[in-house]
């Protein structure tokens, strides 16, 4: 399991975990997605720099974690559900902010990647508000925060490694979100 990894990691050193999620451990044609047309993402170190950003911004109470990460999609086709914001892009065509959800949908509630416009995503009060849904299986603010320590500690590592769009999707695909929340309620703070 991946996760004894992270936890073990005192010094922020992910490289164990990296290494066991590079290619070809990761590669699995299916999990990246098409990239819509038009778009621009983020690079490695603008996603590192508005996670230190977010991160100070959560520390002085001005943005809550699980508010800004862990949203609600619904897209009028698909069946909605909970995913978490991995990454972001723009369009330029007709102008518009794209965000890469991450969740567990379909039958199989395998893990799924998908490109969504910010108008299909909703935070938790504006799911509750206009859908009349709560986020029951959802991480709490320390959970969130907890993970995006940890996802700023490895995109310090990816700008390092000038990571591909294709090796930043594989990451976000595998990483480990589920293994987190349960072992971080179950006590395990300190590895954090």
């Amino acid at each position: 399991m991946a996760f004894s990894f992270f936890m073990s990691a005192a010094n922020h050193n992910y490289n164990a975990v990296l290494h066991l999620y590079s290619p070809p451990a990761m590669i699995v044609n299916d999990i990246v997605p098409t990239l819509p047309p038009n778009a621009v993402t983020e690079t490695n170190r603008v996603t590192l720099t508005r996670l230190k950003h977010d991160l100070v911004l959560v520390e002085e109470q001005l943005l809550s974690a699980a508010d800004a990460y862990r949203m609600y999609v619904c897209n009028g086709h698909d069946p909605p559900f909970w995913g978490y914001v991995v990454e972001s892009a723009q369009v330029d065509g007709p102008r518009d902010i794209l965000v890469l959800m991450r969740g567990n949908t379909g039958l199989t509630r395998g893990t799924t990647l998908q490109w969504m416009s910010m108008s299909k995503v909703f935070t938790r009060k504006h799911a509750y508000l206009r859908e009349k849904v709560i986020d029951v299986e959802g991480p709490a603010e320390d959970v969130m925060i907890a993970m995006l320590q940890l996802l700023r500690d490895v995109f310090e590592y990816a700008v390092e490694g000038n990571w591909s769009y294709e090796k930043r999707m594989e990451f976000d695909h595998a990483f480990p979100f589920d293994e987190l929340i349960t072992n971080f309620l179950l006590g395990f703070r300190d590895g954090f």
